[in-house]
């Protein structure tokens, strides 16, 4: 991972200071509480609340990878994570998750209203960071990156109607499910992957090899978090054990849980998840297999992302340190534990 890691050193700091340059630019005039309001949530006031940045870091590494500047795909990394952060802000209001990254959540700190205020702000931030391509690539290519941006931005309210639908849902497929997250999770991975190849005025089967890439290392990404959602350790992801089973979180495990063993299905069914009966239900569910499919669905989309990487990259060596770390990004985001 010292590629990675490498590059990690590198980039992140710029990431940082890209993102809090630009947001502390912005006027907001006499409302000083919405500015601390997205501090927070940032993780400006307390870097604990702080996220991994791992979408910008992959427009980065992949603007470098195709040969460009990472300054010239920096508007578009600091408009990926805004965009990233107004959807969790709006998630845990739709979602009532009163927590993330062991703080409260902008809703339960300062009420509904104001966290969909707040939302609406960083939305708003997130395309003028964009727009700050003009300064860097041609009209033309900075056009044809809000439009896709844009396009983004449905594909993850589609992906969220789905996740919200689907809570009261009584019979939802594996292949659904799948298209949901790829709406959710898969879409703004794979669109900070395609905008460096947009930057770089790729031809379209490059575009899309990127975007088989993100879109695959998105679902993976998903994947791995509901097996951890399961079979996480407390003590490393920072959430109770079995966590989604808790909230009746309708992931991938459970879903093929729900379809495999009638067990589970009689235990979800019966009346609320409570907190003594989740580690028999993980049981119920490692014992149908539905941990091992989900390893299985997870390492098959990382081996697509690989694969998309091999095609744009092929036999990447040390020279082509970004792409070697884009490797190692997919390798990481597999085996992570948190």
């Amino acid at each position: 991972m010292m590629r990675l890691s490498e590059c990690q050193k590198t980039l992140i700091p710029q990431i940082e200071s890209g993102l809090q340059a630009f947001f502390n630019a912005q006027d907001f005039g006499s409302s000083a509480l919405l500015k601390e309001m997205l501090a927070f949530h940032m993780g400006w006031l307390d870097a604990s609340g702080r996220g991994k940045r791992l979408r910008p870091l992959i427009t980065l590494l992949c603007t470098a990878a195709l040969g460009g500047e990472v300054q010239s795909g920096l508007p578009a990394a600091l408009a990926v994570e805004f965009l990233h952060n107004f959807t969790l802000i709006h998630d845990d209001i739709e979602d009532r998750s009163p927590i993330r990254h062991g703080r409260e959540t902008i809703w339960k700190r300062w009420g509904e209203a104001q966290a969909i205020n707040a939302g609406d702000a960083l939305f708003s931030i997130a395309q003028l960071a964009l727009l700050d391509l003009a300064q860097t690539v041609s009209p033309s290519t900075a056009v044809k990156a809000g439009r896709q941006f844009n396009q983004t931005c449905l594909r993850l309210t589609r992906g969220q109607h789905l996740d919200i639908a689907f809570e009261t849902a009584q019979d939802i497929s594996v292949d659904a499910y799948l298209d949901m997250i790829q709406g959710k999770t898969g879409a703004l991975i794979a669109f900070s992957a395609v905008v460096a190849g947009i930057i770089m005025e790729k031809s379209q089967g490059e575009l899309d090899h990127l975007n088989a890439f993100g879109s695959n290392l998105g679902l993976a990404f998903q994947v791995q978090d509901d097996i951890l959602g399961i079979w996480g350790d407390p003590g490393i992801t920072g959430k109770s054990a079995a966590s989604d089973l808790l909230s009746r979180k309708k992931t991938l495990p459970v879903l093929f849980g729900l379809k495999n063993s009638p067990e589970f299905l009689q235990s979800w069914s019966d009346r609320a998840v409570e907190p003594q009966r989740v580690v028999q239900m993980a049981a119920l569910l490692e014992d149908c297999g539905a941990r091992e499919f989900a390893i299985q669905k997870a390492q098959d989309h990382t081996a697509e992302a690989f694969k998309a990487l091999e095609t744009l990259f092929p036999g990447a060596n040390q020279d082509n340190g970004p792409a070697q770390a884009l490797l190692d990004l997919s390798h990481f985001l597999l085996m992570r534990r948190s």
